[in-house]
Parts: structure tokens; sequence; C-alpha cells
């Protein structure tokens, strides 16, 4: 889950989970250098395969809530090259939980494309002796029901 293989190219396969009437696809990415992944995004090589949407038996149409979690430098100034930037996540994701990023913004923001949320949990316990990492700590805890979503935190 977050590995990718190949040094040239990212396919992000999703871990498909269902429970009743609720079907998750949960997308990963872990930590590449920001240079290397940027510009194989700029070079569409980074591409994320959708589950179907009929289930095993063909008949019953799946409403996918597509939840990706990404180990990454956030946009926050860092220079075009050294970050992952909102507009290149598929706008087609309900929800990014993004990690890297040491400061606390648990609660969930609209993205700047506006197709999606963002959570920024950061660090649950302070890691260094950094301003970001002064604030308060917390964590969340989820809740999925269809295509409906709150983080409790």
């Amino acid at each position: 889950f977050g590995r990718s293989d190949e040094v040239d190219k990212v396919e992000n396969r999703p871990v498909l989970i269902r429970k009743g009437q609720t079907a998750v696809a949960l997308y990963g990415l872990g930590s590449m250098r920001d240079e290397r992944l940027n510009r194989m995004w700029q070079n569409n090589k980074v591409r994320f395969l959708r589950p179907t949407r009929c289930d095993a038996n063909g008949e019953d149409e799946i409403d996918w809530f597509n939840l990706f979690a990404l180990h990454q430098n956030r946009d926050v100034g860092r220079g075009a090259k050294n970050c992952v930037k909102e507009e290149m996540i598929p706008t087609w994701m309900d929800m990014v939980v993004w990690g890297h990023e040491h400061e606390c913004k648990i609660e969930l923001q609209e993205s700047l494309i506006g197709t999606y949320r963002i959570s920024q949990p950061g660090s649950s316990v302070a890691t260094s002796l950094s301003p970001g990492e002064c604030e308060r700590k917390c964590v969340g805890i989820l809740d999925i029901r269809e295509k409906q979503f709150r983080l409790n935190s």
C-alpha cells in the first residue's frame, strides 16, 4: 500500500473495503523525492486506477468513497517542484489525508479546486522544537457511511 515499484511512473491501485452499502476505495502514496514525483505528475506518469462501478454480479451500481492518503510535502510556498499541489490530485477524490506535514490542521478544509476535502493531522506528538510543533496535537476518527463522512477530532 502506498509504494511504487517503478522509479519512472506511479500506478496507484486502491485497497477496496465494503461493508453494507458503504464502499471505500483507499489510495496511498508513500514518501518519495518531491522533485521526482512532481516531474512524473507533470509528464502524466502518475495514474490512479478506479474500481468498477458494478458489483461482482454486474448488477448493482457501487458509489465508491475515494480516500487518498499521501506522505509528501504540501504546497506552502516551497517552490514549484518541491511539493504536491492540490490541483495535481484527481478531482474525483472525496477526501485527502495529507501526511508528512507536522503542523496539525486536522479539521476538514475544502481543497483549492473545491471538489474534495483535506485533513492534515500532523504529528500526534511533538517531534521538534519548531513553531508548528507548539500547537495543539490531536488525532481523529473518520466515520464514513456511503458517500457521507465526518471527522471527529
